[in-house]
């Protein structure tokens, strides 16, 4: 009789015989939150400071299966054996490209929507979701829909319709803050006033690495046109010096200097570099340098050059396909957003200030993206100890009423508009409220001094940050880790629906569940239509949330049929924004 010692040997060989003898109920782990204990509040509070939340406990079969997955003879009734008992498992095991190959594509889909639905499942432990946020960004989200467009494939992301008509923005009591080593008020939102607004559709989601990956295979970095803006092209030729990470490292060091313990305490708590042990050395030794030495560093370490990819692209900690892209700055998202408009024929761009404080707030002028009252479960902020980005969606029950995602925490999202030139993120602003868009706040040419509005908190910050009518900024011209970018699109006039009929009207994937998703998941979506499939005929649809009126192919699908069928004519065109049509 013999006997194997080390681990990966024992696994194997259980690994062959669970092949042979399928158990998946070896792997089942309970993923309804009321379920789990403790709770995911009760493990949080439990932490210590530089402790991320860990994954949901498992029960030791986990790599063993994976392993069993691909040895199966017939991985497909495996495989579905797993779905049943742990979906997030069975996303992981598809996922390898052996067995992958060997799955028939019905059932990659079926489980790719098991779980999507899973990740947006507001019963479901959010351990649970973002571990199935995970899975279905490694078997390819069927939220984004592949296409191919002139300079070739990109994802096209879900969108929410938003609306025309006034809007209170801003408020009317300052906004108390807090982070490491300084807090006090901000009063830059004040007074609240109201502001017109014409329809528009934004991103359901944060832009995803998945979709950024797309642009970088089209030669986003090195298509000139691109980038728009003087500023933007000497960005992408790497001539602008990283003046916008200068001036953070420097507000840093103050705040270092004037807090003796602060530095510790950050490093205690994963907060420098996002717990990169390079830069905390980096920061010891700057800690011990004069002024002179200090900016001599700075320009050593921040030298211009060209970029051709995000800065946290190869970052274990932000790189997953289903995360959203961090480390963009301002010039790399409205290129973004200028080769996603060629691309799909439509008016795709960054949001105003306003246009993102009214998908958040709504008329209501709600604090938070959900209602008044902040819970740390709705937001991947600091208090929920992710330490990271997550999946997008997966705090699913912080999205809006209409069904927009992740507008609290997770990143922030850049906007067009200007806040005002300076070093420290809290000082009055140059460009306040009451928001008048002629001012010159929306100057798409303004020095990269001048520091542009993100919205949203961030997966680093707190509940300040995150409401709805918070301002933070930063310079244009750096890329942070908890910076991302969402997009917004101009929708022409004539393909909405009426205003009455859209008051409630949110984009839905179907105007209710196709026979065949209903007989393979067993769908109770009832009225919430976000965890739904694509209808096969005639793309996405748009439907009123309370049921009233029949479902209608959504209006940005005409569009880009009608911009097809000009650009198989050869006949030029270009979508107007100001005049909200198709101009040949």
């Amino acid at each position: 009789e013999l006997m194997y010692i080390h681990q990966l040997v024992q696994e194997y060989f259980a690994a062959r015989q669970l092949a042979i003898t399928p158990d998946p109920e070896l792997v089942r782990v309970e993923w309804r939150a009321a379920l789990v204990s403790p709770t995911v509040d009760e493990v949080i509070d439990a932490l210590d400071a530089a402790d991320p939340l860990p994954p949901l406990p498992g029960t030791g079969w986990e790599e063993t299966t994976i392993l069993a997955a691909a040895m199966a003879e017939d991985p497909a009734a495996f495989l579905r054996g797993v779905m049943g008992t742990n979906v997030a498992l069975a996303g992981r095991a598809a996922a390898q490209a052996e067995l992958r190959a060997r799955l028939p594509e019905a059932l990659l889909d079926e489980l790719r929507w098991a779980l999507v639905h899973r990740s947006r499942d507001v019963e479901a432990d959010l351990r649970e979701r973002i571990a199935c946020g995970y899975a279905v960004g490694d078997l390819g989200d069927p939220r984004f829909e592949r296409r191919e467009g002139p300079h070739g494939a990109y994802l096209m992301p879900p969108l929410v319709a938003i609306p025309g008509g006034v809007y209170p923005i801003g408020g009317d009591e300052a906004i108390e803050w807090s982070i490491p080593g300084s807090s006090g008020t901000s009063t830059a939102h004040m007074p609240r006033h109201e502001v017109a607004l014409a329809a528009f559709e934004i991103g359901q989601y944060p832009v995803t690495n998945a979709e950024w990956a797309c642009f970088m295979e089209a030669g986003g970095y090195e298509d000139e046109r691109w980038w728009d803006t003087e500023d933007g092209r000497r960005w992408r030729r790497g001539e602008l010096a990283n003046e916008g990470a200068k001036s953070n490292n420097r507000v840093w060091r103050r705040r270092y200097l004037e807090d003796v313990d602060l530095f510790e305490l950050m490093v205690e708590e994963g907060r420098i570099g996002g717990g990169s042990e390079e830069a905390v050395e980096r920061w010891r030794g700057w800690l011990t340098l004069d002024d002179a030495g200090f900016e001599a560093a700075l320009e050593g370490h921040w030298q211009a050059k060209r970029e051709t990819e995000p800065r946290f692209w190869r970052d274990g900690r932000y790189n997953h396909a289903s995360q959203p892209v961090v480390g963009v700055c301002w010039y790399e998202a409205r290129a973004y957003c200028g080769w996603l408009s060629a691309q799909t024929g439509l008016a795709v761009r960054l949001p105003t200030e306003v246009e993102w404080e009214a998908a958040t707030s709504g008329k209501e002028g709600r604090r938070y993206p959900w209602g008044e009252e902040w819970d740390r479960l709705r937001a991947n902020t600091y208090e929920t100890r992710v330490k990271r980005t997550s999946p997008v969606g997966a705090f699913a029950e912080g999205d809006t009423p209409e069904g927009v995602a992740d507008l609290a925490g997770n990143v922030n999202d850049w906007t067009t508009s200007l806040f005002g030139a300076g070093e420290d993120d809290e000082e009055v602003p140059e460009y306040g409220y009451p928001y008048a868009a002629g001012d010159g706040r929306e100057d798409i040419e303004a020095a990269p001094n001048v520091r542009r509005v993100v919205r949203g908190g961030g997966w680093h910050g707190g509940p300040s940050s995150a409401r709805a009518a918070y301002r933070r900024n930063d310079p244009p011209d750096h890329g942070f880790s908890h910076n991302g970018l969402r997009v917004v699109v101009a929708v022409p006039s004539h393909v909405f629906v009426p205003l009455q009929r859209r008051e409630r009207s949110v984009f839905a994937r179907s105007a209710r569940c196709e026979p065949a998703h209903r007989g393979t998941h067993g769908c109770r979506h009832g009225r919430d239509f976000r965890h739904c499939p694509p209808t096969t005929v005639g793309g996405p649809r748009r439907r009123n949330v309370d049921g009233a009126g029949a479902s209608r192919p959504h209006g940005l699908a005409l569009v880009e049929q009608t911009v097809g069928r000009i650009q198989k004519r050869g006949a030029p065109w270009e979508a107007s924004r100001s005049l909200g049509r198709l101009t040949l």
